[in-house]
């Protein structure tokens, strides 16, 4: 028997549409190419978002395409036949970099990292002093198949002080985490709108450094829908887009970024760390083992464990959409069969949307034949949100 009416989206991106922004959504449409409106529009969501990523000093666009246009852009425009590529491996995502790397000629290097921990930053300078040719190291900021949460601002002091440019996917911590890309030495940071800025997918943040652009122009890359320069020339240069921007889109991450601003930035950094760290709490209270080493290393956006002996990660997932209306993800990669994961970024950052994920949880479980806490979950998650 189906037991809700509405659904909940709880799973690490894309996430949950609050109603403001859906409703931004069915704003009246124009012509992004004509509208001089609509170019003022995306320039305040450009200035809005560099104050959000302390990029006053970089450049920063807004590409029509889900994030991973961003991360391919990124190498494609660093990295040519022959570059050496310090490749931070702790989790599905920051291992796949290599992938990219190797796709445009480039030769990754790899530190094999503990994927429950955040990067061993003794290790990091062991490698850059040992692969002084590397030119570029690449960092995942918050690696959601694991939800391990990397240093940024540390990893960039260390990186900076070697010399290669640092590039960042950042597509799960631009909106819940602090972030100063002038700061902390970021050369390249790529975010997405389906995440803890709480707009659908098909929106990518792209930054770039000085030093990035210097990079771009030597590397020379014969693309056009990968080719930041296109943007600075045309965008920047004459106020027209290099191709047909989606209005709707932008409407959505505008509203987004208001929800954002309008709480203000101390509160939404510090709602998101109590949601990490309450979530945490609540699922080892249920007798569930969380998959990070400890909260310091856990994203602020999503926490990851390990499934109960003899429970596939698919089964509990099943249940919990099927007959709840409540979906949880599972994983990727060497850890698809035995991780799952609550998101909390965004929206879901709350202590009501936690209490429906893990009263969901719990029910699933013990339908499944794993006796689960409960009541011990609802009272650490009250405790520590």
């Amino acid at each position: 028997m189906r037991r809700y009416t509405d659904r909940f989206i709880l799973t690490p991106g894309p996430t949950e549409i609050p109603h403001r922004v859906r409703t931004a959504l069915m704003r009246e449409t124009t012509n992004p190419d004509l509208d001089p409106d609509f170019l003022r529009l995306y320039n305040s969501v450009r200035a809005r978002l560099k104050r959000l990523v302390g990029a006053e000093k970089g450049d920063l666009y807004v590409w029509v395409g889900e994030a991973m246009l961003g991360l391919d852009a990124a190498v494609a425009n660093t990295v040519r036949e022959g570059t050496k590529v310090l490749v931070v491996d702790n989790g599905v995502f920051g291992e796949g970099f290599a992938d990219l790397v190797r796709l445009y000629g480039g030769r990754p290097t790899t530190l094999g990292l503990d994927w429950r921990r955040s990067a061993d930053l003794h290790a990091l300078e062991r490698a850059l002093e040992v692969n002084k040719d590397a030119e570029v190291v690449t960092l995942v900021h918050c690696d959601t198949p694991s939800a391990l949460l990397n240093d940024l601002r540390e990893v960039g002091k260390v990186v900076r002080s070697f010399g290669p440019l640092l590039v960042v996917d950042s597509v799960s911590a631009v909106g819940a985490a602090e972030i100063k890309f002038d700061d902390w030495g970021i050369d390249v940071l790529i975010g997405g709108s389906q995440k803890a800025l709480n707009a659908p997918a098909g929106l990518t943040i792209f930054a770039a450094s000085e030093k990035a652009w210097e990079r771009f122009k030597a590397v020379g890359r014969g693309s056009f829908y990968l080719n930041p320069m296109l943007w600075r020339d045309m965008l920047d240069g004459r106020g027209i887009f290099p191709y047909t921007f989606s209005d709707v889109l932008l409407y959505a991450l505008d509203e987004g970024l208001n929800m954002i601003f309008e709480e203000g930035l101390e509160s939404v950094y510090a709602r998101h760390d109590a949601a990490r760290r309450a979530a945490r709490a609540a699922l080892e209270a249920m007798g569930l083992q969380p998959y990070t080493a400890d909260v310091s290393c856990t994203c602020p956006t999503v926490t990851a464990f390990t499934a109960p002996a003899g429970l596939k990660p698919s089964d509990v997932r099943r249940v919990a959409w099927e007959k709840y209306g409540v979906m949880i993800a599972g994983s990727w990669g060497k850890l698809e069969d035995s991780v799952l994961r609550l998101g909390h970024m965004g929206v879901q950052a709350s202590y009501a949307h936690l209490a429906l994920a893990l009263s969901t949880l719990g029910r699933t479980l013990a339908d499944l034949g794993f006796k689960a806490d409960v009541g011990a979950a609802l009272e650490a998650l009250a405790e520590h949100f």
